[in-house]
This record gives C-alpha cells, sequence and structure tokens, in this order.
C-alpha cells in the first residue's frame, strides 16, 4: 500500500510534520501497517527541488521534488506539481503490485497519477473538497480552470476499485449524479483512541485552574477554525457572540465558553464579550482544554462540506457530548448512539433556535452522560481500529 498526499506540508518547530504525527497520508499509512500488517510507504511532494527518504514510526516516508506553477499556469486550486511524484507511484503499483491510496482526488498531482493508473484498482479518500460547479459570466481564465475540473470529474468515472467519503452528500454526488464505476463507501478518517481517553474528575479540576475555567460552571468548548480561505465562518464563528449571548442569559455564570482557532478582530471581540477564546494551538493545549469541558459543540454552516470533523471525533473520544451540524454528514446508522447530538446546519435565526434546543438539553443533563460509554460508542466509527476493518473490507473486493 503507497499513501499519497498531493501537496507538500509546512515544517513544524523545525521538524518534518509527520514526525510532529500530521497528514492524513502518514497517519492512515501508520495505522494500516501497525493494525492491519500492510506493507506501507507515505509519499508527497517535499515543496521544494529536493528528495527525501526517512523512516518515521516505521513507516518510509518519501517527499519527492516539486516545481511551483507560475501564476497564469494555476489551472487548479493548488501551485504544486511533482512529477516525480507521480512517476514514483506509478512505478510501485506497475512493478511491486502497491495499491495506490491516494488523498483527495480533486487536485492536480492526484489526476496525474489517476489518469496514469486509470486501468489499475485505485482506493481514492475524499477529504472535503466540492464537485465542481457549472456558472455563468466567467472570466476566461476561470473558464478554463471550470473546464479543467469538468474533465478532471469525468476520470473519477471511470476509476476501478473504491472510493471513501466523508459525507454523505459526497456519495449521493458519485453514485446518482457522477455516476462512478468504484464502489462509494463512507468513511471518515480517523483519531488515535489510545491517546485520548476521558479525564478523571480530579485530572479536569486540576486543568480547569491551570486554565483558570470556572471550578463549577458548565464549559463549552469549541474549535472554529479551519483550512484555507473561508476563516472560521464555515465552522459558525460569526454565531459564537449570540450563542454566547443565549448561555449567559439562559445560565448565567453557571455557563463558561471556549473557542479556539480564532484570529484577528474576532479573537479581540470573543474576549471583550467574556469569551475565553484563543488562537490557533498546538494539539497538545487544544485537547487540554477539551477535557477541562463538559460538552462539544461545532455549529456549521450550509457550506461546510468536511464531515464529522476532526475535533468533533477527538472530543468523544475523551467522552464529551457533542451537539454538531456535521452529524447530518453521516448516514443514520453510523452515528454513535450515545452523545452524538444532531443539529441542522445554521442559516436562518430558526435553525440557531433548533440548536441552542439541543445544547439546552444536552447542558440540562450533563450528568446523565457517561464519558466512558461515549467514548466506547464512538469508537466503532472513529477509531483506526474501525477504519482499518472498512479498509480491509474494500481492499477484499478489488
Amino acid at each position: 500500500m503507497i499513501s499519497v498526499l498531493h501537496h507538500s506540508l509546512p515544517m513544524i518547530n523545525g521538524k518534518l510534520a509527520e514526525e510532529d504525527g500530521q497528514g492524513w497520508h502518514f497517519r492512515s499509512a501508520k495505522a494500516l501497517r501497525t493494525l492491519g500488517e500492510y506493507t506501507v510507504e507515505a509519499v508527497r511532494p517535499s515543496g521544494g527541488k529536493y528528495c527525501l527518504v526517512k523512516i518515521i514510526d516505521d513507516v518510509p516516508l518519501i517527499l519527492t521534488p516539486t516545481a511551483r506553477l507560475s501564476p497564469s499556469g494555476r489551472l487548479w486550486k493548488w501551485d504544486e506539481v511533482s512529477p516525480a511524484l507521480v512517476k514514483y507511484v506509478v512505478h510501485k503499483a506497475l512493478r511491486e503490485e502497491y495499491v495506490p491510496y491516494i488523498h483527495e482526488y480533486r487536485a492536480l498531482n492526484s489526476e496525474l497519477i489517476i489518469r496514469s493508473l486509470i486501468d489499475r484498482p485505485l482506493i481514492l479518500q475524499h477529504h472535503g473538497a466540492r464537485p465542481p460547479t457549472r456558472r455563468l459570466g466567467l472570466s476566461p481564465i476561470d473558464m478554463i480552470k471550470e473546464v479543467s475540473k469538468l474533465k478532471r470529474e469525468s476520470l473519477l468515472k471511470k476509476v476501478k476499485g473504491v472510493i471513501f467519503v466523508v459525507n454523505i452528500r459526497e456519495k449521493e454526488y458519485l453514485e446518482d449524479i457522477l455516476g462512478v464505476d468504484a464502489e462509494v463507501v463512507f468513511r471518515t478518517m480517523a483519531v488515535d483512541f489510545d491517546r485520548l481517553k476521558p479525564p478523571s474528575p480530579e485530572e479536569k479540576e486540576r486543568i480547569r485552574e491551570e486554565l483558570k475555567m470556572p471550578k463549577d460552571a458548565v464549559v463549552v468548548a469549541s474549535y472554529m477554525g479551519v483550512f484555507g480561505e473561508e476563516a472560521g465562518y464555515i465552522k459558525g464563528a460569526r454565531l459564537a457572540p449570540l450563542i454566547w449571548r443565549w448561555l449567559r442569559d439562559r445560565y448565567g455564570d453557571k455557563a463558561a465558553m471556549v473557542v479556539t482557532g480564532v484570529s484577528g478582530r474576532s479573537l479581540e471581540l470573543y474576549r471583550r464579550l467574556g469569551i475565553t477564546a484563543y488562537p490557533y494551538l498546538p494539539h497538545a493545549e487544544f485537547i487540554k482544554i477539551v477535557k477541562a469541558s463538559d460538552v462539544y459543540i461545532l455549529p456549521a454552516t450550509p457550506g461546510y462540506y468536511g464531515g464529522p470533523g476532526v475535533a468533533v471525533m477527538e472530543a468523544m473520544a475523551l467522552g464529551k457530548p457533542v451537539v454538531a451540524s456535521t452529524f447530518l454528514e453521516m448516514p443514520r446508522e453510523t452515528m454513535p448512539s450515545i452523545g452524538a447530538v444532531a443539529a441542522p446546519y445554521i442559516n436562518t435565526e430558526r435553525d440557531l433556535a433548533i440548536f441552542l434546543r439541543k445544547l439546552e438539553y444536552v447542558i440540562d443533563n450533563i450528568n446523565d452522560y457517561d464519558p466512558w460509554h461515549i467514548r466506547s460508542e464512538a469508537y466503532k466509527v472513529f477509531s483506526w481500529h474501525s477504519f482499518v476493518k472498512d479498509f480491509n473490507r474494500a481492499l477484499s473486493k478489488l
């Protein structure tokens, strides 16, 4: 198995991102090696003219030389192209019978690999990219971009193998609108349950004291940052002040709110309003905040397309009940039966009112939620063990 990421990753504190456990290509490869006993490699562009091979956690990582397209040549969202990446993956597939596991199929390097191996079995992984939409009144360069996207979509119809998707809208699009030949399976990515466990009451109290959180209040936490140009809008950043005002009106000093991933004016505004707000935090610091909280929320807007959400999965692994619009992205039969409270995407005042009623129910019944029961149900869907089980099933059909 060769796990492929189409773009480079920035260094983290002077180390490769993979050395910090980052990158779905690496995380999934590590899980497949450890839990599935696969022979695996992880590969991505280096972001520069260099090539690098390094063993990290017993997973060979290959970084390939990368060229940057000029602004006039950027017909894709990403401006990186790596012919060496394509050549290497094709070689491993044709000469050594590796099955490519390609992360995010709506990208230039991914397309080049798929096109080269269109007659071979492939496993494609969706991460949240939307299908193209036919729009009128585009500039000539935008029209070229749209044509290139549509050509890429037509290529997906011919893929032989399995396509994992992180939301049911993408599944319906691929099956009912595009009409792909591949099997389409709902499958989120996963989180490390071995490292995420509900805190003891003593640990929770200690963290609250350390972070200066109120000892006896119900703490509602959320991460509202997002990768890319949308800032936090699609994850409900603009709604945080409204939710906070409702919490204060309903519970007074018995409720507190912590929001992370906030920047700029929003960070200053939230703090003035009394919300405990943080910018983007190292992962360990974010986990500490979730441990100290009582409820996790994700009040997403209809523009969100990224599946349940990693932070949602982590919160449930830590035993927290979660109120999230993004549970609507899951087939009903796959939702954890305890602690996963589905609320509407928020586009109107009525949507927000329904979301707040769901949150109110959870807060009012917070003592009825057993953290370890929440964790055990979430484990069935969001753990790497469940991921590898689904991966094995998919691979057996190739």
